[in-house]
């Protein structure tokens, strides 16, 4: 199964909040956070100590921003290391 967290639950300034429990997390193969800060939250720790496959909510962000770079030049591709660099760059 595949859990996909679009709440704020975990963002700073609240960190040590997660929406499932460590047990319930047992149960999922794939664990989805839409948080970006802190890039690793309580959520995906513990669905990580679980076995899960952990996404974490910056993978969401860079597309969404080569999705807007894209509308906003007319068509024009981002360029993905480059945005990967600048968002990395302002979340660390």
């Amino acid at each position: 199964m595949i859990l996909a967290n679009a709440t704020s639950v975990g963002m700073h300034p609240n960190v040590d909040e997660t929406p499932l429990s460590k047990r319930a997390l047992k149960s999922y193969a794939v664990v989805f956070d839409a948080v970006f800060v802190p890039r690793e939250t309580r959520l995906l720790r513990e669905a990580a100590a679980c076995g899960a496959t952990v996404i974490d909510g910056l993978e969401m962000l860079i597309r969404l921003v080569m999705v807007q770079f894209k509308l906003f030049t007319g068509g024009m591709t981002a360029p993905e290391r480059l945005m990967r660099e600048a968002i990395l760059t302002k979340t660390h």
